[in-house]
């Protein structure tokens, strides 16, 4: 998710039950920001509620299992209240973080040590954060699914109305499924048992069928929840949140923009379309209903797309939507390449010094990160990659320092991996667009806020502004990429 921790984002459909309709609500205060999201809090929890309801009929949990559930339900709130906290911290630091990164963003001209090394250390302690929630939750979901029946399970599995996946059965839903599967693999996943028995939501429902009294600790999430803090309240909190999103957005945006280097009129003529495309959908929607206008912005991608050069398509088509941009992107030599192989020259210099112990240690260490990137291997498909960058190291220490440097570019790219999730999201792209529909031009660029920061470089160019390609390879490169984001397919941002 773009922002950090969000009841109402990261547990859709998971809500508060008629019980918890009579607790007070965040007190009223004289600020009308203040009161229109305190008054979307309390219409959002109603209708959370009413989903709640259907969700728990719709299983018939017996008495006996929410017996079985209500233990879990303590150490759910826990981590929930935990995570609170946390993000409650975090969020100011964010936000004080991103705003810096961003306005030397803008420039184009690179970043200050010190603000990247803020916003990479922030962005870290929030997926930290984030995980370690995940993983304690997709624990307890394990334990939480065995309470269930088959049936049980499969009715919670998908959302009522919602078509699944095997329903589909085309080659994108096929292509999905994959993405969801090797995502999850990357970092601890939730599941809709997670999401809908252990949400401080089905707390009080739980607890009247299971006939127990919840603890302090239960119910003091459940407060949160509907709340937040004394220190923290809710409409704060989330104010903060929106803040954090919005940030994030102009920083991918100019991250885009800054990786693309348009020239003036190039600008000029992409957003002369996008304002001709969004007449053409408004009219559309006028003449149509309510009904998406889809073919209009795929006709605009493809004039867009007319206006780029092949470089700058290749940078559309291998962008993602990261907070700190990767390497391949601050480098523009490296924009397009079919794997970016900058990680893997300095691991070969250090490595073809190694050998023995300290080569294992090297590899394995190498082996987790990959891990943490794309998820865990096999044991054979382990063996086989240990294999190689044992060869591959060991080929590099024989040569000289001179045949090194002109052979370690194709040694790096023997040894860099594909990224599988990436040839995915590029294979669901091609798919969207043999259908007519938009794709990643669609998603990234053709969007309110892209064309206005794109005009505001028009601007800047104009003045005689000219951002500069800088390498900055040394700089931090944390693991930035939000788990799902940048999806083909998936909601565009608003036109």
């Amino acid at each position: 998710m773009n922002a950090s921790y969000g009841w109402h984002v990261r547990f859709p459909g998971l809500v508060l039950v008629i019980g918890l309709l009579a607790w007070p609500l965040l007190p009223a205060r004289a600020d009308d920001a203040d009161e229109e999201r305190a008054a979307a809090i309390r219409i959002r929890h109603e209708r959370e509620a009413a989903r709640t309801q259907r969700l728990l009929a719709d299983l018939q949990l017996t008495n006996d299992q929410a017996r079985h559930l209500a233990p879990l339900l303590d150490q759910a709130a826990a981590l929930h209240a935990e995570r609170y906290e946390t993000d409650a911290r975090l969020l100011p630091e964010m936000i004080e973080a991103y705003t810096a990164f961003a306005a030397e963003d803008k420039l184009g001209q690179g970043f200050s040590k010190e603000v990247e090394r803020r916003t990479a250390r922030v962005h870290r302690d929030e997926i930290e954060a984030r995980d370690r929630f995940d993983l304690g939750i997709a624990e307890l979901e394990q334990r939480a699914a065995k309470v269930l029946t088959p049936a049980q399970l499969a009715r919670i599995q998908v959302a009522p109305g919602r078509p699944t996946a095997a329903a589909e059965e085309d080659r994108l839903s096929e292509l999905r499924q994959e993405l969801k599967e090797r995502e999850a693999r990357k970092r601890p996943s939730v599941g809709p048992v997670g999401n809908g028995l252990l949400s401080p939501a089905s707390y009080e429902a739980i607890w009247a069928l299971a006939r127990v009294q919840p603890s302090e600790t239960a119910r003091r999430a459940v407060e949160v929840y509907q709340n937040g803090t004394a220190e923290h309240p809710l409409t704060t909190f989330e104010e903060q949140q929106q803040e954090v999103a919005r940030l994030r957005t102009e920083i991918n945006n100019w991250n885009l923009i800054n990786g693309l280097y348009l020239k003036q009129e190039q600008i000029q003529r992409i957003a002369t379309l996008y304002d001709s495309g969004k007449a053409k959908a408004a009219a559309s929607r006028v003449r149509q209903g309510s009904r998406p206008a889809g073919e209009e912005w795929a006709a605009v991608e493809r004039a867009v797309e007319a206006v780029l050069n092949p470089g700058q398509r290749a940078v559309v088509a291998d962008y993602k939507a990261c907070l700190l941009p990767p390497k391949n992107l601050k480098d523009p030599v490296r924009v397009g390449q079919a794997q970016d192989t900058s990680a893997y020259v300095p691991w070969l210099t250090r490595a073809r010094g190694l050998t023995g112990r300290e080569l294992e240690t090297a590899i394995n260490d190498t082996l987790e990160r990959e891990a943490k990137h794309a998820g865990e291997l096999s044991k054979w498909e382990r063996q086989k990659r240990v294999a190689l960058l044992r060869k591959t190291a060991h080929e590099a220490g024989k040569m000289t320092d001179s045949e090194f440097e002109l052979s370690k570019e194709e040694l790096a790219a023997r040894i860099t991996p594909p990224d599988r999730i990436q040839e995915l999201r590029k294979e669901m792209d091609q798919v969207v667009r043999a259908r007519g529909e938009p794709g990643r031009i669609t998603y990234f660029m053709l969007n309110a806020d892209f064309i206005a920061q794109a005009r505001e470089r028009g601007q800047q160019l104009a003045d005689g502004i000219v951002p500069q390609p800088v390498d900055l390879a040394a700089g931090p490169q944390a693991e930035n990429c939000e788990k799902g984001c940048a999806l083909p397919g998936k909601k565009p941002a608003k036109k």
